[in-house]
């Protein structure tokens, strides 16, 4: 055979081989116009090569939300990197009936560089869409199960810890009549059990949180100092009836403030001071915080917490951090507990790609100690709703709405005793009608209530014309154990949330901050996350129902790829924020401009034009920029949430 002849048996072999290969090929022109298909596109679509080339477009192929997507990412993506690798299209083939592909695609361009066509891969991945609709199938249903898990214990928590809350203000009450010696330590014993019951109970919610993934770091500036010492001194009087010492020691190098999140360090550092002291009967607990090392902003600090305790013995050491487990069961006949402090205090310290650890030698003690990589903080630690002592509560004026007559009857107690100034109401309507008559300067709100909820009666009052309505501090009195309700106390516009049952100091000193003799408006101002306008909200689906009103699915497939989309951007957009890189951030916020349009999403659309700024300044405030990276990742979680929370009802 000639060289000729077998140079044209190979370009037939080529033709037939791209004609007939297992996967469709098309080129288009940079319009998208067809300019070549092979024989198994045109099989998957139903279409004859006359009807396509030079005729339609790959757009006019795609559903409305393909299309959008194609023009406003794909298509821009294509142009800037000259390639685009296993993106998600639907093609509708000439019956009507819709293909879910992979395409594939690569520019060439022509000798002066300009876009000549594009090249593409097709691959049918009607197989794989129906294993993952059937994962997606699965995926919720055990997502419903463990939301209905969430929903049984947020309900029990709710009614087992409304009577807890009565009978702790009950005790705390009592300590103030005169009693006998008897009745003093009849008190004690049910002072000391609630507080157990409170401790399983509030052991169990929290895993139960954890194991859901609705736990995630909150991290603020914290004096550090103070805060240990606060723990210890909530330990001192039950150290001392134990006839044990606690010692403390913290290095002089540590910075005086730091980013943390203090309530997960405070629950470390409780479960293991609280087992130090349950499991030690002669001689001290010590609590050891050192320095390991700093790097610019950044400071590894170990922390340690060591007993004289009974110890541990060495095949048990593994096992006391696994879910529901102690030493061995005298352990638990002996001491009580649930086996769950030092799993939760393990996964709390995952959150910080930290690990707890532990040294022990059975009857000589035990040692565990952890470390965190926290940044320095160059300004004090943020103000809370705790004041100091100095702030009284008396002629705070105030209004309770509760419709626990227990609940109200033991805070009224209180609020009398503190010389408060206050009104009660059953439920949020007639909350809004008193606020309506009266002037209040604090209204504590239940969120569970007959008639109109805590949420509606805040959102109402929020609405209100007069701009004193907006300003009125609202804090949400709850039981509940579900994490969710963070998120709907802010977008009701409630101002912070106290949780049942509380301690009466902290009821006192949240009250007295309130108190018009003792503190200005701006500082009372500063106590309390400040109220915005919530009615926008993050964003809302009204032109994706008017685009897609005749098409359930297209309206889904419209959701999936937006939300594909804006998960793309956020990464890139803080990663941008990060390095500084103010060309890559305009690209990806232009790139996301037509999604945000289509779901009126102002409060992000805002907060990338502030980013904008802040890269274009001389010189750059780093401050500035983190402050709105957070903003930014804030506004992205909530419209991605609730993107998925519509495509999970379908």
């Amino acid at each position: 055979m000639t060289k000729l002849a077998l140079e044209g048996l190979l370009e037939e072999s080529v033709e037939e081989l791209y004609d007939n290969a297992p996967c469709g090929y098309f080129s288009t022109l940079p319009d998208g116009t067809f300019i070549k298909i092979n024989n198994t596109f045109q099989t998957w679509l139903e279409y004859d090569a006359k009807q396509l080339l030079f005729v339609k477009k790959i757009q006019d192929l795609l559903p409305i939300g393909d299309a959008i997507y194609y023009e406003t990412h794909y298509y821009p993506l294509l142009q800037m990197q000259g390639f685009i690798n296993e993106i998600n299209f639907s093609l509708r083939a000439s019956s009507g009936k819709l293909l879910p592909v992979l395409l594939n695609t690569t520019l060439v361009r022509d000798l002066q560089g300009r876009p000549a066509l594009y090249r593409t891969t097709v691959f049918n991945i009607t197989d794989r869409k129906k294993y993952e609709l059937e994962l997606l199938k699965a995926k919720k249903k055990a997502e419903d199960a463990a939301r209905v898990k969430a929903e049984f214990l947020s309900t029990v928590s709710h009614e087992i810890r409304t009577p807890i809350n009565a009978i702790v203000g009950i005790v705390h009450l009592m300590r103030n009549t005169t009693l006998s010696p008897q009745q003093a330590e009849y008190l004690s014993v049910l002072e000391l059990s609630t507080e157990n019951l409170l401790k399983l109970i509030n052991n169990i919610l929290d895993f139960n949180k954890i194991e859901a993934g609705k736990v995630s770091l909150d991290e603020e500036s914290v004096a550090i100092r103070d805060l240990v010492a606060s723990i210890l001194h909530g330990f001192e009087a039950r150290a001392e009836a134990n006839g044990l010492t606690i010692k403390y020691e913290i290095d002089e190098q540590i910075p005086e403030h730091l980013f943390v999140d203090p309530l997960k360090l405070v629950q470390v550092l409780n479960n293991l001071i609280s087992n130090a002291l349950k499991f030690t009967e002669h001689g001290h607990v010590a609590v050891k915080i050192t320095q390991k090392k700093q790097v610019r902003d950044r400071v590894s600090i170990g922390f340690e917490v060591a007993d004289t305790g009974i110890g541990i013995a060495p095949d048990k050491q593994k096992i006391i951090f696994e879910d529901f487990a102690q030493a061995n069961s005298y352990i638990n006949r002996t001491y009580g507990g649930t086996g769950l402090g030092l799993a939760i205090s393990q996964r709390l310290l995952a959150l910080y790609n930290s690990e707890l650890k532990v040294e022990s030698e059975q009857g000589k003690g035990s040692r565990f100690y952890f470390n965190l990589e926290l940044k320095v903080s160059k300004e004090a630690a943020k103000a809370t709703l705790q004041q100091t002592e100095t702030n009284t509560a008396k002629g705070v004026r105030l209004l309770l709405v509760e419709d626990n007559k227990i609940n109200v009857y033991v805070l009224s107690q209180y609020l009398t005793n503190w010389g408060v100034r206050y009104d009660v109401v059953g439920n949020g309507q007639e909350a809004i009608e008193k606020v309506i008559r009266y002037d209040y300067d604090l209204i504590l709100m239940d969120l569970q209530m007959p008639v109109m909820d805590g949420y509606e009666a805040t959102r109402r009052i929020r609405s209100m014309e007069d701009g004193k309505y907006a300003k009125i501090p609202i804090v949400a009195l709850t039981a509940s154990a579900q994490a969710e309700y963070q998120g709907k106390l802010e977008e009701s516009g409630m101002n912070g949330i106290l949780a049942k049952p509380f301690n009466p100091s902290i009821l006192y000193k949240l009250i007295a901050s309130y108190s018009s003799g003792t503190l200005s408006e701006e500082e009372r101002e500063k106590n309390v996350v400040q109220h915005h306008d919530k009615t926008q909200g993050p964003f809302n689906l009204s032109t994706f129902n008017d685009l897609m009103s005749d098409d359930p699915e297209g309206m889904l497939e419209l959701i999936t790829i937006t939300i594909s989309a804006l998960q793309e951007a956020s990464v890139e957009i803080t990663k941008a924020i990060k390095e500084r890189n103010s060309q890559s951030y305009n690209y990806w916020v232009q790139n996301i401009e037509t999604s945000l349009e289509l779901l009126h999403a102002k409060p992000l659309h805002a907060a990338l034009e502030h980013g904008t700024i802040l890269l274009r300044a001389v010189p750059l405030d780093p401050d500035q920029l983190e402050l709105v990276e957070h903003l930014i990742g804030t506004q992205f979680r909530l419209i991605l949430k609730g993107l998925d929370e519509r495509l999970q009802t379908g």
